[in-house]
């Protein structure tokens, strides 16, 4: 009987020694190991967010890089159309889209006046500016349907104002385009001209 008893104490203090053992775990190493679950969870979100970052910023890159690409193809076509005659053929190319336009579109040029060839906004890249004013004349329905043609012709010009006042015809519209063309070193100076229907 003494041996059991023995035994039952031993029992005893072994599962006391293993409760205390799971206590010390319990109090110690779990708190560890959810903090250290914590912590990884913290630094995979940091670094999501890090790479959701950087994913907008190569987004962003290349959205501009595609925008200097579409810029770039659009500056080629624009020297590949460009004229590359001197300027009085320039003169003569716009001249005739111009009345041309002004018929199909029912108004009236009253004078063409071309201004002094410019390269000094663009030296280095051999294309000379023209500016070119002149007034149309018609009812405002005519007068858009000319703009509108003209802005569809074609020709190397942008348009640098445009002033619409009344007439006793309905409207008349004062334009200055800006054209362009390429240069070469045998051109020459062209004094500025204008021009009056015949």
């Amino acid at each position: 009987m003494q041996g059991s008893i023995q035994t039952s104490t031993h029992r005893l203090w072994l599962g006391s020694a293993l409760c205390a053992l799971a206590a010390l775990i319990a109090i110690f190493l779990l708190p560890n190991a959810s903090g250290k679950a914590a912590k990884e969870r913290r630094s995979a979100v940091e670094a999501q967010s890090v790479l959701d970052k950087q994913l907008q910023e190569l987004s962003g890159h290349q959205e501009m890089l595609d925008r200097i690409n579409v810029g770039r193809q659009r500056i080629m076509e624009l020297e590949e159309h460009m004229p590359k005659g001197n300027v009085g053929d320039l003169q003569f190319s716009l001249r005739n889209t111009l009345f041309k336009l002004a018929t199909e579109s029912n108004v009236r040029l009253p004078n063409i006046k071309y201004g002094v060839p410019n390269k000094d906004g663009s030296k280095s890249t051999g294309i000379e500016t023209l500016d070119v004013e002149f007034t149309a004349i018609g009812v405002y329905r005519n007068l858009k349907a000319f703009m509108h043609a003209l802005e569809g012709s074609g020709q190397p010009f942008g348009a640098s104002s445009v002033k619409l006042d009344e007439s006793p015809e309905g409207g008349r519209l004062s334009v200055t385009l800006r054209a362009f063309r390429q240069t070469s070193t045998s051109d020459h100076a062209i004094s500025p001209s204008s021009e009056e229907p015949s």
